[in-house]
């Protein structure tokens, strides 16, 4: 009985480290943890396809306007694979600029566990620029993969206008 009642304090003990230890890990490191949920949800939302490892050309451009001070955000899904979108380009900064992320849904990072949030954009000034997210590891340089496995040909782009 005492091995018993041992056993189960020292199991406690160490389930209550796992968890204070991946609470820390995902606060951290996560882009989608609760370190980035103090932002507002954007005016726009444009949603990144979230079947870019099945993609065989690149996706169509989509176009956004705004008017000065509107926030875009662009929806993007991040699980438990390295292989996710990442921005690219991130156009004119004179007519942009980046913003805290929105989050949607989040978790931590575990197999089959995704977060669910918006890449935020103020629009700055008048103008015209593009946005390219591609698809993979985040290893793309003037278009040669830098990662095994990754494509640097699955691309999303959104045109955006400010008024």
């Amino acid at each position: 009985m005492r091995r018993t009642i041992t056993s189960v304090v020292a199991l406690v003990a160490v389930a209550l480290l796992l968890v204070s230890y991946l609470d820390g890990w995902w606060s951290d490191s996560d882009p989608a943890g609760p370190a980035a949920v103090t932002a507002t949800r954007p005016q726009v939302e444009v949603p990144l396809p979230d079947n870019g490892w099945n993609a065989t050309s690149p996706y169509p451009t989509s176009a956004v306007t705004l008017t000065v001070g509107q926030r875009l955000g662009v929806r993007t899904v991040n699980g438990a694979l390295q292989k996710r979108w990442y921005l690219y380009s991130g156009g004119d900064g004179s007519v942009l600029r980046p913003g805290e992320d929105f989050v949607v849904s989040s978790c931590p990072p575990v197999p089959g566990c995704t977060s669910e949030f918006d890449l935020t954009f103020t629009a700055l000034a008048p103008g015209t620029t593009t946005l390219t997210w591609l698809f993979g590891e985040g290893g793309c340089v003037a278009g040669v993969p830098k990662y095994e496995g990754d494509r640097c040909d699955i691309s999303k782009s959104i045109q955006v206008t400010v008024h």
